[in-house]
């Protein structure tokens, strides 16, 4: 799984658009606070869902108002109020778990990729954070070997590339305390790595 996001930047009535690679993704969090991982693309006209809105605990289209349940299946078009949408007019989902302060996602081609990272109890999301660095070079400076994440005493690091020159660094810790030292640690990390010292 890739991990995409922290839990807490992902709230009810917030939508987050994310990236790997080529994909472009969505997120949305339910009423039950169940959080949900789709194409970022409206089935009707291609629009992006994550320019949507959340009514009736469903992901609605910007465009058109579609509404979208939490399986990704059409349940209300504005324009036809009396229509009931046929099964086949859905989005894209994709398996979605939250685990360690993170939210991970499985894509079609994440068969080798390990399902979530061994880290329990209690993690507090510190922040993501955009690198101008290759997801090798993160890699080798993170000493991640293979995988996308690694569990160092109490910091958890976990990364994904959203396009070629990028790489996304998601930190999470075991004490709450500890988030502003390992902000401060995420920022000399980031100028080390693009040599920018301020």
């Amino acid at each position: 799984m890739i991990p995409v996001a922290l839990s807490m930047d992902v709230v009810f009535g917030d939508i987050v658009p994310v990236r790997h690679e080529v994909q472009e993704l969505v997120l949305w969090r339910d009423e039950e606070g169940m959080v949900h991982g789709w194409e970022d693309r409206c089935p009707h006209r291609g629009v992006r869902l994550s320019l949507g809105f959340i009514r009736n605990n469903r992901l609605a289209c910007l465009y058109h108002g579609w509404q979208f349940d939490h399986e990704g299946r059409c349940r209300a078009i504005p324009s036809h109020p009396s229509l009931n949408p046929p099964s086949t007019i859905r989005t894209e989902n994709f398996r979605v778990e939250e685990k360690a302060g993170l939210i991970w996602i499985a894509l079609r081609n994440d068969a080798k990729r390990p399902l979530v990272p061994p880290a329990e109890g209690a993690w507090h999301g510190v922040r993501s954070l955009a690198i101008r660095a290759t997801l090798a070079a993160l890699r080798e400076a993170l000493v991640l070997e293979t995988g996308q994440w690694r569990v160092s005493s109490d910091r958890l690091l976990a990364v994904h590339s959203p396009e070629e020159e990028i790489t996304m660094v998601h930190m999470a810790v075991s004490d709450a305390s500890a988030r502003v030292k390992a902000a401060e640690w995420l920022l000399d990390l980031r100028d080390s790595m693009e040599e920018i010292r301020c």
